[in-house]
């Protein structure tokens, strides 16, 4: 029964291609009679250009003059029958009315024209047979239409209406009936025109003929299929849900987000997913079928440092993952893999703990420095704490380790706030007010603060154009962001350097520009220092402190009012600093 419903459609499939193949014979009939009716044209083409040549040296030959002067009838009679397409007419006026005419020149003798030669080309028989035979198009294929008279090679016959121009058509010759395209040989509606035509029947009988063949053909395979899928039906079945089963465990492996790779019992890839190839950069074309020691970067590391499991999720076993370098074309590469014996192959599956294992580093190091960060300021307020109780020292003496007290204070409390709002970025809780502010006093004001923290032997100058325009965003935020740039400069330039704040317009957003002239930062390192725990000197080697949160948080700050911040620097030339907020257009002056 169920290879009766799938013969069904299949027949029906095949009864509608033998249709499309007949119309299909149709149209290439209706494309056959455009070639040949453009065969006979282009062939037409050069008897006419030939005829013209011939007229015109006619027209000037001398023969035809002195024919024409003496009036010798005979003369003029004995060229026209040499040549069929042309007739030769006396006087310098009149001449032929017909829609045949082609071309007419005038023949002159002593200065005056005394006939002329006309082109008109014999539409008969005869120039079908020659069109025909130069063109090589089958006897009965091409004719000429003249009025209502279709003139071909085997006789004249009349058709009932003229034929649509260059556009297959029907047409009707007396009682048989014709597919046919014409070409118009002239620009009046009844000039004659040439015609290819095909009987009707014969092309219906080819049509049909090809439908048959087809279908014949059609249902023949679809029973030799039923023949054979009776006989094959089990194993079919069997193979169907083999291979189903299959396209799943490929697909969910295609796109599973964990590197799968299987290496069987001779050491040699046999799979290769498609993550695999994502993470590592390596693409199945190039590892499967190799020994994995050839194709796989670190396969030593791996087969000696990632357990075998018996069975899957032995958690406590010896399945639990284990972290392994690999070198990719000098790519350090961390991966979390844990491998699965299954019968004669090894399955390992990983993911990519690159991310993971940098980001542990970093808070590593964040840990130690703000370690360090808080040592300092705190041995410090302790010792000026203990000598100023124990100690009755001069007023002088107390106001300077009161003064140190407040500036590690203060110290501890920029350290604190960095985290905290390093910590509000992360969990996106960070309240920035939209609004506007003057951007001029906001700098200055930034720069007065900044210019209490430096010695006298560092600068920092203000520059801004005398038009500016209120910029878009939390004025605070803003005034953070240049006050971690400028803390920045102050720690990096050297003595005696000059630091310079920069305001300028740019199109519809307000540019922030702090330049200082210290020790610049390497192009390798220069898009890693807004990342997070990112410090320049982790070593502290130049004396120089920090958190790695500066300038992570002057990125965020910047993005979270819809502006983008970026650094320029050479190493030993300086850094500039820049970042970009929305800003009010400015007025044009009328």
């Amino acid at each position: 029964m169920g290879l009766l419903l799938l013969a069904l459609p299949l027949a029906l499939a095949v009864s509608a291609f033998g249709g499309f193949a007949a119309r299909r014979e149709r149209a290439n009939a209706d494309q056959e009679l455009v070639r040949e009716l453009d065969s006979g044209a282009s062939v037409y083409s050069g008897l006419l250009r030939d005829a013209r040549r011939n007229a015109e040296r006619l027209a000037s030959s001398r023969r035809v003059a002195e024919a024409f002067a003496h009036r010798d009838q005979h003369a003029l009679r004995t060229i026209e029958q040499a040549d069929r397409w042309v007739i030769l007419l006396p006087g310098a006026k009149g001449g032929l009315h017909r829609p045949d005419v082609e071309a007419r020149f005038s023949v002159v003798h002593r200065g005056r024209t005394i006939g002329r030669v006309f082109v008109v080309p014999p539409f008969g028989r005869h120039l079908i047979r020659t069109i025909a035979g130069e063109a090589g198009l089958p006897e009965g294929r091409l004719g000429l239409l003249v009025d209502h008279r279709l003139v071909r090679e085997r006789g004249i016959g009349r058709v009932a209406a003229r034929p649509t121009a260059e556009k297959p058509t029907d047409l009707q010759v007396q009682a048989l009936e014709y597919r046919a395209v014409a070409l118009p040989l002239g620009a009046q509606r009844a000039a004659p025109a040439l015609v290819a035509v095909r009987q009707r029947s014969e092309i219906t009988a080819a049509a049909d003929d090809v439908r048959r063949r087809v279908i014949g053909l059609g249902l023949g395979l679809i029973g030799a299929l039923l023949v054979t899928a009776y006989g094959v039906a089990p194993a079919i079945a069997r193979s169907r849900l083999s291979r189903l089963q299959r396209d799943q465990a490929e697909r969910v492996l295609a796109h599973l987000g964990d590197g799968v790779f299987v290496v069987d019992h001779d050491g040699v890839v046999r799979l290769w997913n498609r993550a695999a190839a994502a993470i590592t950069g390596l693409r199945a074309a190039e590892v499967r079928g190799r020994p994995a020691e050839e194709a796989i970067p670190g396969w030593r590391t791996i087969a000696t440092f990632v357990p075998v499991a018996d069975q899957p999720g032995q958690a406590d076993g010896p399945s639990s993952s284990e972290t392994v370098p690999i070198d990719v074309a000098g790519r350090e590469l961390w991966l979390s893999m844990v491998a699965v014996s299954l019968d004669d192959d090894t399955v390992y599956a990983f993911r990519d703990a690159t991310h993971d294992r940098r980001l542990e580093e970093l808070r590593s190091q964040f840990v130690a420095t703000i370690s360090h960060e808080l040592r300092t300021p705190l041995a410090s307020l302790h010792g000026a704490a203990l000598t100023l109780r124990e100690h009755n020292l001069p007023a002088e003496t107390q106001d300077d380790l009161l003064d140190m007290i407040a500036e590690q204070s203060n110290r501890l409390a920029n350290l604190v706030e960095e985290i905290l709002v390093a910590g509000q970025l992360d969990a996106g809780s960070l309240s920035v007010v939209a609004d506007t502010f003057d951007p001029e006093e906001l700098v200055r004001g930034v720069a007065t603060v900044a210019r209490s923290r430096v010695v006298a032997e560092r600068r920092i100058d203000v520059v801004a154009p005398p038009v500016l325009p209120r910029v878009h965003g939390d004025g605070e935020r803003t005034r953070q962001v240049l006050l971690n740039l400028l803390d920045n400069a102050i720690k990096y330039s050297p003595p005696g350097g000059r630091i310079e704040v920069r305001l300028a317009v740019v199109g519809d957003r307000l540019r922030f520009i702090v330049q200082d002239q210290g020790l610049g930062i390497p192009v390798g390192e220069q898009e890693r220092i807004f990342d997070k725990f990112y410090r320049l000197d982790p070593d502290q080697r130049r004396g120089i402190g920090g958190t790695g949160l500066g300038l992570y948080i002057c990125r965020e700050l910047v993005r979270s009012m819809h502006g983008s911040i970026w650094v320029e620097s050479e190493t030993g030339k300086g850094t500039t600093f820049a970042f970009e907020l929305p800003a009010e257009p400015l007025a044009v002056p009328v």
